[in-house]
C-alpha cells in the first residue's frame, strides 16, 4: 500500500489556517502593525462558512477569482460567502489598475467572449491567444473589459501582502504556502511535531519587517531576471533601502545577498550604481567582486589598502584567503594563484582504469580497499553529522531552538551564530572527545533517540555511526575538537567543501580530494580543506590519470530470470566470474528461488524449472556472498543494465544500495570489433569460436561473456 494512503477531512483547510492563525496570535503579537492585525479580527469574526470559504480562496492560485469556479459542496451558499469577503474588503471587483496582469491570464474562449460581445469583426477563434489579445487591446477599452460579462465574473484577492508577511513570520521564508499542512498530515512532509515547541523567529517588529522586505526582494531578484530598464528608470540607492536591523544577524545576511546578486546583475548596465551596491553588501563574494571591479578601474592603491585592512581584521575565512591570494597575485608578482599553488604542492597522481571515468571517487575509494585500507566516501556527510549530533540537545533540545515544527535548522544555525550564543556549552561537550569511548557512547546514544528526525543539517543513514566511529578511533583529538570549534563559530562558512575521502591506512588517518584530469579546487573546497590542515588533519589532493589497468579486478555476471520485465519478474540463477589480469580466479553461481511461478517458456528457455528452485534459497540468502563476492569490481554483463538492473531490484527489496561500475560486453565488442550483423552472445561465441554449451544457464553464459571481455581488453590494451 503506497505510504501517502492517508485520508484528509473535509474541512482539512479551515483546521490548518485555524492552527496558522493561532500561532499569528499567540507568539507573533508583538511582530504586528495595524492593518496586520485587522486581517487577523476580520478574519476571526467571519462565520463558519465565510471563514471556508475565505481559506479556500486563499488557496487558489494567482490574485484572481472566478466565481462560477467557487462552488463546494461542503460550504453553504457560496455566492453568498464570496459577497460577504467582498462587503468585508477581502475581495473586490476588477479595476483598471488590474487590466494589465488579468488579460494574460484569460483562456482563448475568454477573450473571444470580450471581442464578440463587443462586436469586434473579423474574430478568429482558432488565432493564437497573442494575436487575441492584441485585438482586444487595440479594439476594445479598458472600461469595456470591466464591464464585459467574464469581468463580472472576477473577484480580486484584496489580501495578499499581509497574508504574505504573516505566512513569513509562520515559515521564515517567502516561498512556503499553507499546503506544507496538507503534506504534513499525509505523511509526505516530516516535521518536527511533538519535537519542538513554538516560538517567535523575531525579537521586535522592525526586525522582523527588515527581513521580510529584503527576502521578498530576494526571491523576486533570484525568481526572474531583472528588468534592468524598468529597475534603473525607478531605483533606489543602497542607503534608500532599509537599514539592516541591529543585533539581527538574519537581516544582516539576507540584505548582503540581495545586494550582491543586484550589483552583479547591474554590472553591465550602470556601473557606478553597481559598485554601491556590491561595497554596501555584507556578503563575502560581493566585497570579493567589489574589489576585483575596483583593481579593473585602476584603484590599485585603494584595492591594496582595502585587501591589508581584510587581512588584518577579517573574521570570514573564505574573504581572508581571497585577500591574502590576490593580495599577493597583484602586489608581490606571484603568478599561480594560492589554489593553483596547493593542488601542485599537495598533490600526488594516481593512476586508476578508465572504466571509473564516471564514477571517479569510486574508483579511487576501490583502489585503496584493494591494497588494505579502509576507504569511506565521507565528502560534507561526515563533518555536517558530528557536527549536529554533538551539539543535538543545545541546538534543538531548548524552548526556543525553532520556531515552529516545519522548521528544519535551528535558529542559532539560520544565523551563523552558534558560538556567540552557546560558547559554554560548546565548550563543555567538546571535552567529551578527550575519551573517545565515551564519544562513541554519547553519539551512539543521541543517533538511536533522535534517528530520522528532520534536522536540514545532514541526511540520516544507516552506516553514518559507522564511519563515525571509524573517524573517532583514529583522528587526531586536538584536531577534532579544534574543527570542530571552528564550525560553531562559522557553520555557513565550512558547512560544504569537504574532502571526497576518509583513509585509513597503516592505522594512520587522512582526507583525499579527488580531481579527474580537468577539475580544479573550488574555492569553498580551498576553505575547509584548509582549516582541516590548519585544525590538524592530513589532507591531500589526488590527481587522477586514465589507464587501462589489468590488476582492475571485473566481475561478469550473468541472470535468468522469470521474465523480461522488472519488478514482475524475479532472478532464477546467478553466476559470477571474477577476473583479474586477464585471468579468471574465481566463479560462484547459485540458483534462486523467484517466490513466484516459472513458466513453461522460461523453463524450455532455460532449463530451469519450478522443482528446480523451490529448494533453492531466495535472494536474501545469498545477497551476502553476493555482495562479497562483487566487492570493488567493475560489474560486467551481456546487455549489462538487463543483469544490474535485476540484481539492483533484488537489493533494493532488502532496502539495501547497489551500485557499481558497469561495462557492456555488448557495446564494447562493437566497438571493438565493428562490422558483425549481430553482436548477441550466441553470435559472438559462434563467429570467435567460444564454447557456449548450455546457452540461457548462468553460469555458462557469464564465462562465455568474460572470454568476450579478455578479447575487448586486449583491443583496449593495444590502443593504449
Amino acid at each position: 500500500m503506497p505510504r501517502f494512503s492517508k485520508e484528509l477531512p473535509e474541512k482539512y483547510y479551515l483546521d490548518h489556517f485555524n492552527e496558522f492563525i493561532d500561532f499569528i496570535t499567540k507568539q507573533c503579537g508583538h511582530l504586528l502593525d495595524q492593518t496586520h492585525q485587522e486581517f487577523v479580527t476580520c478574519y476571526l469574526q467571519l462565520c463558519h462558512d465565510t471563514q471556508c470559504m475565505f481559506v479556500r480562496v486563499i488557496n487558489r492560485k494567482g490574485r484572481f477569482i472566478t466565481q462560477d469556479k467557487m462552488i463546494y459542496h461542503e460550504i453553504t451558499d457560496c455566492p453568498s460567502q464570496l459577497s460577504t469577503l467582498q462587503k468585508v474588503a477581502l475581495l473586490r471587483p476588477l479595476n483598471s489598475e488590474d487590466i494589465q496582469g488579468w488579460l494574460p491570464q484569460l483562456t482563448k474562449l475568454q477573450l473571444v467572449d470580450i471581442l464578440q460581445q463587443y462586436a469586434v469583426s473579423n474574430i478568429k477563434k482558432s488565432a493564437a491567444k497573442a494575436i487575441l489579445l492584441e485585438q482586444l487591446t487595440l479594439f476594445c477599452s479598458i472600461e469595456q473589459c470591466l464591464t464585459s460579462r467574464v469581468a463580472q465574473q472576477v473577484l480580486v484577492k484584496n489580501f495578499e501582502p499581509c497574508l504574505a508577511y504573516l505566512l513569513f513570520l509562520f515559515f521564515g521564508n517567502t516561498s512556503s504556502k499553507l499546503d506544507k499542512f496538507s503534506m504534513r498530515d499525509l505523511g509526505v512532509l516530516t516535521t518536527r511535531k511533538g519535537n519542538s515547541e513554538p516560538s517567535s523567529r523575531f525579537n521586535h517588529f522592525e526586525q522582523a519587517q527588515c527581513v521580510f522586505y529584503y527576502s521578498t526582494k530576494l526571491a523576486q531578484l533570484k525568481a526572474n531576471a531583472l528588468n534592468v530598464q524598468e529597475y534603473l528608470s525607478t531605483y533606489k540607492k543602497p542607503d534608500e533601502h532599509p537599514s539592516a536591523h541591529n543585533n539581527c544577524a538574519q537581516s544582516n545576511q539576507v540584505r548582503g545577498e540581495y545586494f550582491y546578486l543586484l550589483g552583479k546583475q547591474l554590472l553591465v548596465h550602470n556601473n557606478s550604481l553597481a559598485m554601491e551596491y556590491l561595497r554596501a553588501s555584507c556578503h563575502p563574494k560581493a566585497q570579493q567582486r567589489w574589489l576585483r571591479e575596483l583593481f579593473k578601474q585602476g584603484e590599485k592603491d585603494r584595492v591594496k589598502y582595502e585587501l591589508e585592512q581584510i587581512i588584518d581584521n577579517s573574521l570570514d575565512d573564505g574573504l581572508l584567503l581571497f585577500a591574502e591570494d590576490f593580495y599577493q597575485r597583484k602586489f608581490h608578482q606571484v603568478k599561480v594563484s594560492e589554489l593553483t599553488q596547493k593542488l601542485r604542492e599537495e598533490s600526488y597522481d594516481l593512476a586508476i582504469d578508465q572504466i571509473h571515468k564516471d564514477q571517479v571517487e569510486k574508483g579511487v575509494k576501490q583502489y585503496y580497499q584493494r591494497l588494505g585500507a579502509s576507504a569511506f566516501r565521507t565528502e560534507n556527510r561526515l563533518f555536517n553529522a558530528l557536527f549536529a549530533l554533538t551539539f543535538w540537545e543545545e541546538l534543538f533540545n531548548h524552548a526556543d531552538a525553532v520556531a515552529t515544527e516545519f522548521d528544519r535548522r535551528p535558529k542559532v544555525v539560520k544565523e551563523n551564530a552558534i558560538y556567540h550564543h552557546l560558547e559554554h556549552e560548546v565548550e563543555q561537550r567538546l571535552l567529551m572527545f578527550f575519551e573517545p569511548k565515551r564519544a562513541r557512547a554519547y553519539l551512539t546514544k543521541i543517533a538511536t533517540r533522535y534517528y530520522g528526525q528532520p534536522n536540514g543539517m545532514f541526511r540520516w543513514n544507516t552506516k553514518m555511526m559507522q564511519v563515525i566511529t571509524h573517524f573517532i578511533a583514529k583522528a587526531p583529538v586536538e584536531a577534532v575538537i579544534q574543527h570542530l570549534r571552528a564550525m560553531a563559530k562559522n557553520f555557513h562558512g565550512l558547512s560544504d567543501g569537504y574532502p571526497d575521502l576518509m583513509i585509513i591506512e597503516n592505522g594512520q588517518l587522512r582526507f583525499e580530494e579527488v580531481k579527474a584530469p580537468g577539475d580544479v579546487i573550488r574555492p569553498n573546497q580551498f576553505v575547509t580543506m584548509n582549516a582541516l590542515q590548519v585544525a590538524g588533519f592530513d589532507v591531500r589532493v589526488c590527481r587522477v590519470d586514465w589507464i587501462v589497468d589489468p590488476m582492475q579486478p571485473y566481475v561478469i555476471v550473468d541472470v535468468e530470470t522469470t521474465g523480461g520485465k522488472q519488478p514482475h519478474h524475479r532472478i532464477t540463477e546467478v553466476g559470477a566470474v571474477k577476473m583479474i589480469n586477464g585471468e579468471v580466479v574465481d566463479t560462484w553461481s547459485s540458483l534462486i528461488n523467484p517466490q513466484r511461478h516459472i513458466s513453461k517458456f522460461i523453463t524450455q528457455l532455460t532449463g530451469i524449472s519450478n522443482d528446480m528452485v523451490k529448494d533453492a534459497p531466495v535472494f536474501s540468502e545469498v545477497a551476502d556472498n553476493l555482495s562479497q563476492f562483487t566487492e570493488n569490481c567493475v560489474f560486467v554483463a551481456h546487455n549489462v543494465n538487463f543483469d544490474y538492473g535485476f540484481i539492483k531490484q533484488e537489493y533494493q527489496r532488502l532496502d539495501r544500495n547497489f551500485s557499481m561500475a558497469k561495462l557492456c560486453t555488448v557495446r564494447e565488442m562493437r566497438k571493438a570489433y565493428p562490422g558483425l550483423h549481430s553482436y548477441s552472445l550466441g553470435n559472438l561465441c559462434e563467429t570467435y569460436n567460444i564454447s557456449l554449451a548450455n546457452h540461457h544457464r548462468a553460469l555458462c553464459d557469464a564465462e562465455a561473456a568474460a572470454e568476450l571481455l579478455k578479447m575487448i581488453l586486449h583491443q583496449q590494451q593495444k590502443k593504449s
